[in-house]
């Protein structure tokens, strides 16, 4: 029987984020992998696999049958986001592979679950980022640590946020929810770094050409390149440092 669980790149960078004895739930699991992993690799006590929909729940049995050997098994839970999980004492929670508003969404329905001392919340959208940041802050989570990977063509964003308590939506700006902190963001390579600069980058100047040619102003793409072009040239010279 095949025991290993092989995780891709996005989801191994939220899995690095699940603690040692944590009760974790992946809300949206598809196939329950993350709590699989969080049992049988990263030390949690108790894992759920949790999706609004029968057929990636599954899925998820049929990967705790295969590769799970363990005494404590995921339990999986057919449930929208983090409905009917009030009790379950859970510490930590991933909320991966959905578009940037509905995990906030989801944050937000969950209050009753989430909004606990060091409650740990690992995200990963696909969309809308500064939607998942700005949700964070405003449910009173403090972004402790964000990791970018490329995998399939694409840059993908984890964000590690922690309960504190506190309202901090007013003290960032378009910047930060957009981009997210620099100073907490790690790569899993300099060249994912400088990669994802130049993406960006070339993403606001198409921006930037569109609305040049339909007359419209350009000073906020302008803005946004220049600061970004800031970021790489740190970045430059972090390397050759």
């Amino acid at each position: 029987m095949d025991k290993n669980i092989i995780l891709s790149k996005r989801l191994a960078a939220a899995a690095s984020y699940i603690r040692k004895d944590a009760i974790f739930a992946d809300i949206g699991t598809d196939h329950g992998l993350l709590p699989i992993y969080a049992i049988m690799k990263a030390g949690a006590c108790r894992a759920y696999a949790s999706d609004v929909n029968s057929g990636p729940l599954e899925r998820a049995k049929e990967n705790i049958s295969r590769l799970c050997d363990c005494s404590v098994l995921p339990t999986c839970v057919l449930t929208s986001g983090f409905d009917g999980m009030e009790t379950l004492g859970l510490t930590d929670a991933a909320i991966c592979g959905m578009g940037g508003e509905l995990a906030a969404e989801i944050i937000l329905r969950g209050k009753e679950t989430v909004s606990k001392p060091d409650f740990r919340l690992i995200i990963q959208s696909m969309t809308k980022l500064d939607a998942v940041r700005r949700g964070l802050w405003r449910a009173g989570f403090d972004i402790i640590s964000e990791t970018v990977v490329f995998e399939y063509g694409k840059y993908y964003t984890v964000i590690c946020a922690d309960f504190c308590g506190i309202d901090t939506s007013g003290a960032h700006d378009d910047f930060e929810a957009a981009f997210g902190d620099f100073a907490v963001k790690q790569f899993e390579a300099n060249e994912t770094r400088a990669g994802y600069l130049a993406h960006e980058i070339a993403k606001y100047e198409r921006i930037e050409k569109g609305k040049a040619l339909a007359g419209l102003s350009v000073s906020e793409e302008e803005t946004v390149i220049k600061w970004l072009s800031e970021k790489t040239v740190t970045n430059l010279t972090e390397e050759t440092e």
